[in-house]
This record gives C-alpha cells, sequence and structure tokens, in this order.
C-alpha cells in the first residue's frame, strides 16, 4: 500500500479577481485536499476571514492562512480567530506563520527579528494548548527557510513548512535539522511546481516570485552554497524584486542568475519528470505539500500536478 502527502494549493489572487471559496472547489475536484490563504492586506482578502468564508461554503477538507503574518498580527488575535475557526469547522482549520516578509515591507515595517519572532510563536503555542481550555487540534506550522529559521521553529511550534527550494540535497539537510531539533517535528514542503510544456512555459511559471527566493538564497549562501560572482549575481536579482508587485510578471527584471535560481527552486517539465525530480525526497517523512499558488499555470493542468507529487513523494506503509 503506498500513502502520498496531504495536498493544499496556496491562493494568492488579488482583491479584484480572487474567488478562493471557487478556487477550493476546483482543488478538491482536481485531488488536493483543501487551500491556504496568502495574507498581505494590500494584496489580498484577509486571510483568515475568508478561511471561514471557504470552509463555510466548499467541501475543502482543510483551510486556512498561509502564511499568517506575525509581524502584522500579534499572537493573541491569530490564536483567537484560528480557535473560533475550529469551534465552527474543528478538525479543517490549517494554518502556517511565519514572519511575514513581504506583508511587513509593503507597509513599511522592519521584519521582526528573529528572537521576536520566536517569542511570538512560543506564545502562539501557549494560547493555542491552554490548560482548561479547548486545544487547537487543527494542522500548525511555522514557515521558516533559513537554517537558524527552521531549527528554531520547530523547537517552538513542533510543526514546519520548509521552503528550501527542491534539490534533494537541501531539502534532506533543512528536513535533518528540523528534526535535530524536535524528532516529533511534522515537517510539510512548500513546493514551486507547474506542469510546463517548454522552456518558454517553465520561465514564465518561475518569473513572478523568482526574486524573491534569489532573497532565501541571498541571505543564507553558505546553505546553498553560493559564493562570489553566482552569489553577487543571486543578490542583485533578489534586490530588484518588488514585493508590492508579489505574485506579477513585473516583480523582477531579468537577471544573469535567472536560471541558477529557477532549477534550485521550482519544478517544471511534465509530469513525469516533476515526479522523478521528487523521487529523491519520498523517505524525508514530509506530511504535506503546500503547491504556491502564484506561479503562473499551477491550477491550469492542477489534477496532472497533484498526481504527479503524489507519485513522486509517495512512500511504502509500515506492514
Amino acid at each position: 500500500m503506498t500513502m502520498g502527502p496531504t495536498l493544499v494549493l496556496n491562493v494568492a489572487a488579488p482583491w479584484d479577481d480572487a474567488d478562493p471559496a471557487g478556487i477550493a472547489e476546483r482543488a478538491v475536484a482536481a485531488g488536493l485536499d483543501g487551500i491556504g490563504l496568502a495574507d498581505s492586506p494590500r494584496l489580498f482578502r484577509d486571510a483568515l476571514v475568508e478561511t471561514g468564508h471557504v470552509l463555510e461554503r466548499t467541501a475543502a477538507r482543510l483551510a486556512g492562512p498561509c502564511v499568517a503574518s506575525l509581524g502584522l498580527r500579534h499572537p493573541a488575535t491569530v490564536a483567537g480567530a484560528l480557535r473560533t475557526l475550529q469551534a465552527h469547522h474543528p478538525g479543517r482549520v490549517f494554518g502556517v506563520v511565519g514572519r511575514g516578509e513581504s506583508s511587513v515591507r509593503n507597509e513599511g515595517l522592519p521584519v521582526p527579528p528573529l528572537s521576536e519572532y520566536l517569542t511570538a510563536l512560543a506564545r502562539l503555542r501557549e494560547l493555542l494548548g491552554r490548560a482548561g481550555d479547548l486545544p487547537f487540534t487543527g494542522t500548525l506550522l511555522g514557515a521558516a527557510s533559513g537554517p537558524r529559521t527552521l531549527g528554531s521553529t520547530a523547537a517552538e511550534l513542533g510543526g514546519v513548512l520548509i521552503d528550501v527550494g527542491v534539490v534533494p540535497d537541501v531539502v534532506a539537510r533543512a528536513v535533518e535539522l528540523v528534526r535535530s531539533r524536535d524528532p516529533r517535528c511534522v515537517v510539510w514542503s512548500f513546493v514551486r511546481a507547474a506542469v510546463t510544456g517548454d522552456e518558454q512555459e517553465a520561465a514564465a511559471a518561475a518569473d513572478p516570485t523568482l526574486g524573491s527566493c534569489a532573497s532565501r538564497m541571498a541571505a543564507a549562501p553558505d546553505w546553498y552554497g553560493i559564493a562570489g560572482a553566482q552569489l553577487a549575481a543571486v543578490q542583485a536579482l533578489a534586490q530588484a524584486h518588488d514585493y508590492a508587485r508579489h505574485g506579477t510578471a513585473q516583480a523582477r527584471q531579468v537577471g544573469a542568475a535567472d536560471r541558477e535560481v529557477r532549477d534550485r527552486f521550482y519544478l517544471t517539465g511534465d509530469a513525469d519528470r516533476i515526479s522523478e525530480q521528487l523521487r529523491p525526497l519520498a523517505g524525508l517523512g514530509i506530511t504535506g505539500v503546500v503547491f504556491a499558488g502564484a506561479v503562473p499555470g499551477v491550477q491550469t493542468r492542477l489534477p496532472e500536478l497533484a498526481a504527479a507529487v503524489h507519485r513522486g513523494l509517495a512512500a511504502q506503509a509500515p506492514a
């Protein structure tokens, strides 16, 4: 018997053309378990309010904020919202929290230092599991991409959505680091992927979010094994990214590091190629996958993509 990961599509649709409930229905029909809702008030509908709407209107098994910005929201308000959603939709609430780099930048605020963020995580976990009260039983993860954040999030929250790309060695090191801090930690992976037919489609799929991936590499060059001219090119690509237009082709400029970043962070090509790229990760114990909704083409061939990921990450169930 084989078991595949739980699959969630992250929705990053602008205000004027957002229909999260409709997207959730299409995602479920395509074989996914539900949707996540990006959290940036300048760009998207409110993720927590919209979660209630989606869970009320659709049969999605999971829905929730991904990623709720603790740089903008106090952990007490996030905990209260998640507990309220759980009271109405027990077992269906999916919550991912993070520092919210793009959302705070768009509001002209500094990104919270790691120490402040970890304090917020600890407070959130305390509020969601408070003694004498109904504990939160939904899925709760902290988004993390750099080595310090990965380990610290595992220790504080017990669940991590790793965002380190798709290179098997890097993903394996991230999972190992997380489990070294908490052997029981639940691990999900944030995946940028689209089934594409040619190089032009593959390049177009990466364009809107390429600069944000370059930022992750530039922030931890030793982790990603880049230096010298390669690092300078990645840094230039990262600096050119416009977070106010994140998720659109206008968010970036052409740079010398395009292909280098794309090969490390995106799954493209036909379904068989995507399955093959994921196969080395099948034994890592990745519980779920969140598909980046800002990747053009991800929804166009979603059933094919979902099947490809299940084939690639499926592992033998214990006898």
